[in-house]
């Protein structure tokens, strides 16, 4: 059953949330999936698509004027979520084609501001992973620490050093970013700068036509698909067997993302990436510059501001998402 105006509605916005999030280094739009409470329903919707998925879209293709075609695909994509997913999607287009520009303009010129701003959000919304903890042991919390290693010890690792262009090592740092998009705290932009690949992959994809950018490309995308399905259902298998040790880990990651959204940086000691003009796109320095204190009081001022307006739109997005739930 389609869903009604008011779910598309918040389908759309938090897909749009999810996508800019996805723009900011360091930063997973799994990230905003979880505090906007929409983490479990996008895992299940990923996970339920399979082969009957496949053989019922071709068989409804091939014959959509059958009424029991028809019904079996509504069926089907009823199951998996279908509308939930185009909607949430959409959103995510949305905003990559309307906010790409400005949040990277953003970043670039205005980094700490609009650094603190997102910290300001991701605050008041840590209570909706807190609230899927069911079990509050000693061991259970023991599960922070190495979510928030994870996410903080890769940025002592990050050099200018060069990737490898070999089809094999495409292929892997394919299925090791994208496992890394579904896991909130990290993203698959600040994993293939650990692993020295961005670069590479940022070269080919200027180069798209050149056949060793295709073969590059193509085993890049390969693996993504393979780390996609295989990583979604280990991550559905945890939730359901481990489901508290699982949120507190993801909380971690979260946690630890703060490191990296950390408004005041050494920009002179992060990984230079120079876009088509020779700029240092500073925008992806923040996932590798070294963090630091303000200098003056007044350094932190604008920072402070932007902390409390993030503050502020984090608490309004819950009581949006509140607001849903009594819908």
């Amino acid at each position: 059953m389609p869903l009604t105006k008011k779910e598309i509605l918040f389908c759309i916005l938090n897909g749009f949330l999810i996508g800019i999030a996805n723009l900011i280094p360091g930063v997973s739009g799994g990230t905003f999936a979880l505090i906007l409470g929409l983490y479990d329903r996008l895992i299940g919707a990923i996970t339920a698509i399979n082969g009957v998925t496949i053989t019922v879209t071709l068989q409804f293709l091939t014959g959509f004027t059958n009424p029991e075609k028809r019904e079996h695909f509504q069926k089907e994509m009823k199951r998996i979520d279908l509308w939930f997913l185009i909607f949430l999607g959409f959103g995510l287009l949305l905003s990559v084609i309307s906010g790409a520009k400005l949040i990277q303009f953003l970043l670039q010129n205005h980094p700490a501001p609009t650094l603190a701003l997102f910290i300001g959000l991701i605050i008041p919304s840590l209570t909706v992973p807190l609230k899927l903890i069911e079990k509050h042991t000693f061991f259970v919390w023991l599960f922070l620490i190495p979510g928030i290693l994870l996410t903080v010890v890769p940025s002592f690792f990050m050099g200018d050093s060069v990737g490898s262009e070999n089809p094999l090592v495409a292929f892997v740092t394919g299925a090791i970013a994208i496992s890394a998009m579904i896991l909130p705290g990290i993203s698959g932009s600040y994993i293939m700068l650990v692993l020295g690949e961005y670069q590479i992959v940022i070269g080919k994809l200027s180069n798209i036509l050149a056949l060793d950018s295709i073969i590059f490309l193509s085993a890049f995308g390969l693996g993504c698909l393979i780390g996609l399905i295989v990583f979604t259902h280990f991550v559905k298998w945890l939730f359901k067997k481990h489901k508290s040790h699982t949120m507190t880990f993801l909380l971690g990651l979260i946690l630890g993302s703060f490191f990296i959204l950390w408004p005041f940086k050494d920009y002179a000691n992060g990984q230079e990436v120079k876009g088509r003009s020779g700029e240092v796109k500073r925008d992806i320095q923040i996932a590798t510059a070294k963090n630091i204190l303000p200098s003056t009081a007044d350094e932190a001022t604008l920072p402070g501001l932007a902390l409390i307006v993030g503050v502020a739109l984090g608490l309004g997005l819950n009581q949006l998402e509140k607001l849903k739930d009594k819908t």
